[in-house]
């Protein structure tokens, strides 16, 4: 290796990860100049944090759980409660127990009305405080709980004002300013962190905090910590203690810089697409890193094998109880190993010396495998164990070191502990301990399509012959080639339900459908005719969360809305701030019922638009600042005579699926509001009419929305 120098350093620190190739098993020499080399670049950065009083937690967080706050094991909508301690006893039954439990509550609803990510917290079940009580009985189990944090998210409701900080920015310095006034939503967020109790940030497709970013948080929550979905650059690590990891930076013989400069900085490897991970939590094992846990990805149900969570519990008991020796920051990466293709890292903890090792051969190995002293400095004999295994090894004696045979299939890790004769080492630290009788948990078998029927559909009331319903339209029967698809960008993460076992879905396949005849509602409903529902039906939904939430309510007339009013001047406006069960009380009290989604597209033509093939803004309400008249765009009707098929309001229809993990339904034909600045909003403005959008459900007040109402349609009595 050449001398140390600038160059070479800078040219080492730049890199987020190195190929430690050239220094595997390295002589006294090289080591001691690699060992100055990282002194060297350890005293050029900031790495006060790493002895912050009040985040020691966070050096041995070893496994984080995704929780995406749609999954229907999160929220009983029934009992209206968080199984929060479902939550996490299935963590310590399947996993080994969670250190963190990031709350995930935006993508993929985010721009389907004009709601920001903090406002789905604050829209959560309870408000802020339902989450308080669910970081409460999280931190009372001794698990801490992480917020999320879009930046992309630019093009939803601005913050109102906030105290003035260095950069009035913000988060968003690296952002167009486009409909982004002023005040950063780190505010925002940190009034959310400070309320619930939030004990840290993960900074979703960042690297690293911004300038403005971190006075906020720190002002929410002195002991924050941030945990960024990449990997950071070292001049990040004055405020960065954690992040993910992903699956390419884990692969020997490449070491990550972080880990070798600051061994103390908290890393979890994640692969989400994947369906087995026992390679990434061997490989991250070997690394001294954890895991994120990530089954439900955005509602694709992804389980993780019986397999797989036994592994994961065996690194996180070693990981655990060796958590010190995991933070040496002298310990040694690539040392010499007696097998080409078998790599290990030396780790030291008081007088206990830890190898990791993986066996990247392409075969398997059994014999000795590593070189370990025979006594200890002051004379002991050493003692050496296999903690992969639970057994204690039999070193043959070479000179005066001590050769280590273990077996090792290929792609496996180990974990040799080596002490001196006197020293107690636990040989069950890796193994399973007998599973004790518990509550049934989470149901991870995989999905099929038949998981995802339709919800049952009641007819409504038949048109009688010869009658023609007033203000609807006739669609005759026949057969229809029914082709959808999704619009808001390449690809819609998060499946739907032609393809549940995978993660991506654009295009459904066609089929031809028969439709009987019915009638559908020329306009949607409006303001006026909800109110006559609820003033005749005296409706009184079950949770009033969000419901008709912009009209006026009279003084001690919360629980009666018959008594309250729409926004003056918005009559003939399509209601909104109405979620599926309110829909169908309407159209059941109206002697109809919701369209199929098939159904509401055969309405809506065979065209590109309702219109024809070309689109023009004359002709709808897209792009605008609120709703319109349901029948101000007469020369919009589709081929039956529908309006608004496009734009003004999302529509309603009857579509909800469960696959026992995630509840959905599909809303089609767009909005007024047209949402932009990332890709990963959902489609807004007017949408074609073989455009669907997939709304998660979870609970009336995030189910209603501003954008979205609804149509009806009738049966015809068949003959």
């Amino acid at each position: 290796m050449k001398p140390l120098d600038s160059e070479h350093l800078a040219s080492f620190a730049a890199n987020f990860q190195n190929d430690f190739s050239a220094h595997i098993g390295r002589d006294e020499e090289e080591a001691a100049e690699l060992d100055r080399m990282r002194n060297a670049l350890r005293d050029s950065l900031d790495l006060n944090i790493f002895t912050r009083q009040g985040i020691e937690w966070y050096r041995s967080a070893y496994i984080e759980a995704f929780l995406f706050m749609y999954d229907t094991a999160f929220y009983d909508r029934e009992a209206g409660r968080y199984r929060i301690d479902e939550i996490l006893d299935d963590g310590e039954r399947e996993f080994g127990g969670y250190d963190i439990i990031l709350l995930w509550q935006s993508y993929p609803r985010l721009g389907i009305d004009d709601r920001n990510q903090i406002d789905y917290y604050r829209d959560m079940p309870g408000g802020l405080q339902g989450l308080r009580q669910v970081v409460d009985r999280a931190h009372a189990r001794g698990v801490r709980v992480f917020v999320n944090y879009n930046p992309w998210d630019i093009g939803t409701r601005r913050e109102p004002g906030a105290p003035p900080y260095t950069d009035k920015r913000g988060y968003r310095g690296r952002f167009p300013d486009t409909n982004a006034p002023a005040v950063a939503d780190a505010e925002a967020l940190g009034a959310v962190i400070k309320e619930i109790g939030a004990d840290g940030v993960f900074l979703d497709t960042m690297a690293s905090d911004d300038p403005g970013f971190l006075a906020p948080m720190e002002r929410a929550n002195a002991n924050i910590v941030f945990n960024p979905e990449s990997l950071p650059p070292t001049e990040a690590l004055s405020s960065i203690a954690g992040s993910w990891l992903q699956r390419n930076t884990v692969v020997p013989p490449d070491l990550m810089t972080i880990r070798w400069v600051e061994p103390r900085f908290s890393f979890r490897a994640i692969d989400r697409n994947a369906d087995e991970h026992s390679d990434i939590i061997q490989k991250a094992f070997f690394h001294g890193c954890g895991q994120v846990v990530w089954e439900n990805i955005f509602g694709w149900w992804n389980p993780w094998p019986e397999t797989d969570r036994a592994l994961l519990r065996r690194c996180v008991r070693l990981l655990r109880q060796f958590s010190a020796a995991f933070q040496d920051r002298d310990w040694q990466p690539y040392v010499a190993t007696e097998v080409d293709g078998v790599y290990a890292h030396r780790w030291h903890s008081g007088e206990t010396t830890m190898h990791t090792l993986i066996n990247e051969s392409g075969a398997a190995v059994s014999g000795p495998v590593l070189q370990a002293p025979a006594t200890s400095p002051d004379g002991r004999q050493m003692r050496h164990y296999d903690l992969w295994n639970g057994a204690e090894i039999q070193p043959a004696q070479q000179g005066e070191a001590h050769l280590l045979p273990i077996s090792m299939s290929g792609g496996e890790a180990g974990c040799i502990v080596s002490a001196p004769a006197g020293v107690e080492v636990d040989l069950g630290a890796g193994q399973e301990e007998p599973a004790s009788a518990g509550a049934a948990g989470i149901d991870r078998k995989r999905l099929t399509l038949s998981d995802l029927s339709l919800r049952l559909v009641e007819p409504s009331p038949p048109v009688a012959a010869g009658e023609e319903p007033e203000e609807m339209c006739r669609v005759t029967a026949g057969t229809f080639n029914f082709g959808v698809r999704h619009n808001n960008r390449t690809v819609m993460e998060g499946a739907c339900y032609d393809k549940i076992d995978q993660l991506w879905d654009k295009y459904h396949p066609r089929r031809f459908i028969d439709l009987p005849e019915y009638w559908i509602d020329r306009t949607e409903v409006t303001n006026a005719s909800y109110l006559d529902f609820l003033e005749q039906a005296r409706y009184l939904p079950r949770d009033l969360t969000n419901f008709l939430r912009h009209w006026h309510k009279p003084a001690g007339s919360e629980q009666e809305p018959w008594r309250w009013s729409p926004p003056p001047g918005k009559e003939r406006h399509p209601v909104i701030w109405v979620d599926l069960d309110d829909a169908r009380a309407y159209a059941h009290w109206a002697g109809k019922r919701l369209p199929l989604e098939e159904e509401w597209q055969k309405a809506a033509g065979f065209a590109v638009w309702p219109w024809g093939d070309g689109f023009d803004p004359a002709l709808c309400n897209s792009g605008a600042d609120d709703t319109t008249p349901v029948d101000r765009f007469p020369g919009g009707a589709s081929h039956v005579g529908c309006l608004d098929m496009a734009g003004n309001v999302w529509e309603w229809t009857e579509s909800e699926r469960d696959d026992g993990h995630t509840r959905y339904a599909i809303i089609r034909g767009g909005s007024y509001l047209k949402v932009e600045g990332s890709i990963w909003y959902n489609a807004s403005g007017a949408q074609p009419n073989d455009c669907h959008e997939k709304i998660l459900l979870m609970y009336p007040g995030l189910d209603r929305c501003g954008t979205v109402g609804f149509r009806c349609v009738k049966d015809v009595a068949q003959t």
